[in-house]
C-alpha cells in the first residue's frame, strides 16, 4: 500500500514539474512535454513518447526540415497545417475531367484522320493506273499550259516504276504505247523527251521482264536515233541511261541493237566536238562496262561446253561488240578525246577514272594505235605527273593506274620527266 502512494504521488509530482503554467509553449531544441490542451507553434518537430505515452516537442533540425509532420490538432476550427482548402480538390477533379476530355479529343481527331487515310489510301499499282488515266486525258497536241501537269505525271512514274513489280504494272497497262513511245518517238519538246527517257530508264533497269517488253517495242532503234542527232546534254544523258538500262545483262538486245545503229551512235557521241566530257564519260562507261559483261560471262563459263543458241551464253559467245567498236573506229575516238581535252580531264578526277576503266578494259583492242600515239602518251603522264605530287588520295589512286597503263601500252616503265 505504501508503495503504490509513493509511486502516484511521484507521477503527479513528475506532471507538475513540466506543465506550463501560463498556457504558452516555449521551444527547444530537446523534446519537451506537451500539457494536455496546450497550444504549440507551428513548424515543430511532435512526436508520442513511446515509453512514457505522452506528446512532446521540440525545434526542428535542419537535417530533419521537410521530413516531419506537425501532430494534428484537436480544435476542428483552426487549419490544418497542409492548408487545407476544400477548393483545391475541386480544382484538381476539374482539370482531370478536362484532361480525359481532351485525350478522348484526340483520339477522336486520331481516328477520323486515320479513317481519311484509308478511304484516300492508293497502292502504288493504284498510283500508276490513275497516273496512266491522268496522262490519256491530255491533249494529244502540244499545248503549253499542259506541260508542267505532264512533266509532273512523268516524274512520279519515273519514281515509282524504280521497283520491278511497278514497272511491270506500267507495261501491263500499256504504259509504252501510251505514254513513252509516242513521246520518245514523235515529241517535238525536249524537257517532255528527258522526262520520258528518265521514266523508260526506271522501267528497265535491273529489270530483265521490263527489258524484253522495251526492247520488243524497238526502243533500242529510237534511242540510238536520239544518241545520233541530239546535241542537248540533258537529252544526250538520258538516252544514254536508258539505252544502258536496256543492253546491260541482255546480250539478245546487245547483239541485235550493237550490230546496226547501236555502236556507231556511242562512237558519234564521242567524236562530237558539242558534247561535254561528262556525257562522254557515260557512253565510256557504257562500253567498259558492255566488254567486261562479255568477258566475265565466257570467263566463269571456263571449259564448258556452249550449250544451244538460245542460251545467253551462247548469244554472248556470238557477240562481236569489239570487233563492231574497231570497225567504228573506237579507237583513234578515244585517242583524239584523251589527247585533244586532256587539260579539261586533269580538273575532272572522276571522269579520268572512268577514262582509265575504260582505256584498261579495252587496251587488247586498241593497242596497236594506243602504244604508237606520242598524243596519248603525253596526255596520259601529264595527268599522272600532275596527280603523283598530289596529298589528294583519290588522284594519288588514279596516278597509280595511269602508271600501269602507259606500261602496257608502252612496253616500259613511264618516267616522271615527262611534261
Amino acid at each position: 500500500m505504501m508503495i503504490r502512494i509513493i509511486v502516484v504521488a511521484l507521477l503527479l509530482a513528475s506532471a507538475g514539474a513540466t506543465e506550463n503554467i501560463t498556457g504558452e509553449f516555449i521551444a527547444t531544441n530537446e523534446w519537451q512535454i506537451i500539457a494536455k490542451g496546450q497550444a504549440i507553434p507551428k513548424g515543430l518537430h511532435v512526436r508520442i513518447n513511446l515509453q512514457t505515452g505522452l506528446k512532446e516537442a521540440k525545434l526542428i533540425d535542419e537535417n530533419e526540415r521537410g521530413t516531419s509532420l506537425q501532430e494534428k490538432r484537436e480544435d476542428e476550427n483552426e487549419s490544418l497545417g497542409l492548408d487545407y482548402k476544400p477548393d483545391i480538390i475541386e480544382e484538381s477533379l476539374r482539370k482531370v475531367k478536362e484532361q480525359k476530355q481532351q485525350k478522348k479529343q484526340n483520339y477522336a481527331e486520331l481516328k477520323k484522320a486515320y479513317n481519311e487515310f484509308q478511304k484516300n489510301f492508293r497502292t502504288d499499282g493504284e498510283l500508276i493506273v490513275e497516273l496512266l488515266k491522268q496522262y490519256r486525258n491530255f491533249s494529244k497536241t502540244p499545248i503549253e499550259s499542259e506541260l508542267k501537269l505532264k512533266m509532273d505525271t512523268l516524274e512520279n512514274l519515273e519514281y515509282l516504276l524504280h521497283q520491278i513489280d511497278n514497272a511491270l504494272v506500267f507495261i501491263d497497262k500499256a504504259g509504252l504505247d501510251d505514254v513513252l513511245l509516242p513521246i520518245v518517238v514523235n515529241e517535238t519538246n525536249v524537257p517532255l523527251r528527258i522526262s520520258a527517257m528518265r521514266v523508260l530508264g526506271s522501267v528497265t533497269s535491273n529489270n530483265p521482264k521490263a527489258q524484253i517488253k522495251v526492247f520488243e517495242k524497238n526502243f533500242g532503234s529510237h534511242l540510238a536515233q536520239i544518241l545520233m542527232s541530239s546535241t542537248n546534254s540533258g537529252e544526250l544523258s538520258a538516252a544514254l541511261h536508258a539505252f544502258g538500262s536496256l543492253l546491260r545483262k541482255f546480250p539478245l538486245a546487245q547483239q541485235r541493237i550493237l550490230s546496226t545503229s547501236g555502236t556507231q551512235a556511242l562512237i558519234r557521241v564521242l567524236r562530237s566536238s558539242q558534247v561535254e566530257l561528262r556525257t562522254k564519260a557515260k557512253v565510256i562507261t557504257i562500253i567498259s562496262d558492255l566488254v567486261q559483261e562479255k568477258r566475265s560471262v565466257l570467263e566463269s563459263a571456263g571449259s564448258q561446253e556452249v550449250p544451244d543458241g538460245t542460251s545467253a551464253m551462247a548469244q554472248y559467245v556470238l557477240l562481236e561488240f569489239e570487233s563492231w567498236l574497231e570497225t567504228h573506229g573506237y579507237c583513234s575516238t578515244m585517242d583524239n578525246v584523251l589527247t585533244k581535252d586532256f587539260l579539261h580531264l586533269i580538273e575532272q578526277p572522276e571522269i579520268v577514272e572512268q577514262l582509265s576503266m575504260t582505256l584498261d578494259t579495252t587496251e587488247n583492242i586498241c593497242h596497236p594505235l594506243w602504244s604508237e600515239s606520242s598524243g596519248l602518251r603525253h596526255a596520259l603522264l601529264t595527268i599522272r605527273n600532275r596527280y603523283v605530287h598530289s596529298k589528294d588520295e583519290y588522284r594519288l589512286e588514279l596516278s597509280q593506274i595511269l602508271t600501269k597503263i602507259c606500261e602496257k601500252l608502252f612496253n616500259k616503265a613511264a618516267k616522271h620527266t615527262e611534261l
